[in-house]
């Protein structure tokens, strides 16, 4: 068994444990969990199509940021715990079946990126749960706009030659480790690491295909590691978690088995209105 398999198992395992958690928790106390916020269809519906479009690359907190703004599912300073709290669960799973058969990537660097994003993201989830609403709300329409600005770059980036590098040693790989550190914490306050990942390892020399195997086999462990402490607070909205332990996993596996293919400029496009329409909703408190 590689090192990538063992990985997958290992998301698997602690997304179930997560998903077992959070469904205990909503059945414990069945009258808490019918005065949460919002429509359990609603959020069920809207929780399938975050991770549907999930699954070719959108990022399932921009878009959970308008689903959550947009049906006042949560107050400002509770968005980022939603945002993780629903993120564990498909993300887990999206990354077991992608890393199953995703094409081999160099071990140290996997486990460097991964080691780094999780030391990022538990130190993260701490700080943001001291944070003032107020504070979240405008670091993430100044952060969601650097986001932007980095699918820029990788529009730019993919249209010239593509780099074709396995792995990352010495400087790079230093770099890779210090930014994604960074990008582990601020992804805890409901900023993407996606987009700014993407762009620092392209800028790095690393081919597409072993770009997209960290992405989508390690990002995962992001909220995998921040949700320790996140779900233990409690904060996040009930149906919104259960909605996408449940709809949310179902799609992903479609979407996952399906292996849908779409232009990558197409992508970038809707990517960057998905992140502005989140801007937009952020700006208009």
């Amino acid at each position: 068994m590689s090192i990538q398999h063992i990985i997958g198992a290992a998301f698997l395992a602690a997304g179930t444990i997560y998903a077992v958690s959070i469904l205990r928790d909503a059945l414990r106390d069945r009258r808490s969990f019918a005065l949460e916020r919002g429509s359990l269809r609603g959020t069920m519906v809207a929780e399938a199509i975050v991770y549907f479009l999930c699954t070719i690359g959108i990022s399932d907190f921009v878009m959970n940021t308008i689903v959550v703004r947009k049906l006042k599912l949560a107050d400002p300073e509770t968005l980022p715990d939603c945002l993780i709290t629903s993120g564990i669960v498909p993300g887990a799973f999206i990354a077991f079946l992608y890393l199953r058969n995703a094409p081999p990537v160099d071990t140290v660097t996997l486990l460097v990126f991964m080691v780094t994003l999780a030391i990022g993201s538990f130190f993260g989830s701490r700080a943001v749960g001291k944070m003032d609403g107020e504070v979240i709300r405008k670091a993430l329409v100044i952060l969601l706009i650097a986001a932007v600005a980095a699918m820029v770059i990788r529009m730019i980036l993919s249209s010239g030659a593509p780099g074709t590098a396995t792995a990352l040693t010495g400087w790079k790989l230093a770099v890779m480790g210090i930014l994604t550190l960074i990008f582990g914490f601020t992804n805890m306050l409901g900023i993407p690491a996606k987009p700014f990942t993407t762009t620092v390892l392209m800028l790095l020399g690393m081919s597409p295909i072993a770009v997209l195997t960290l992405l989508l086999g390690s990002v995962p462990i992001s909220v995998v590691t921040g949700g320790i402490n996140v779900v233990r607070r409690r904060r996040y909205n009930k149906k919104l978690a259960v909605s996408a332990v449940t709809a949310g996993c179902v799609t992903a596996f479609i979407g996952t088995i399906l292996a849908i293919s779409i232009n990558a400029t197409v992508l970038n496009l809707l990517l960057i209105g998905v992140i502005l329409i989140a801007v937009i909703t952020l700006i208009k408190k």
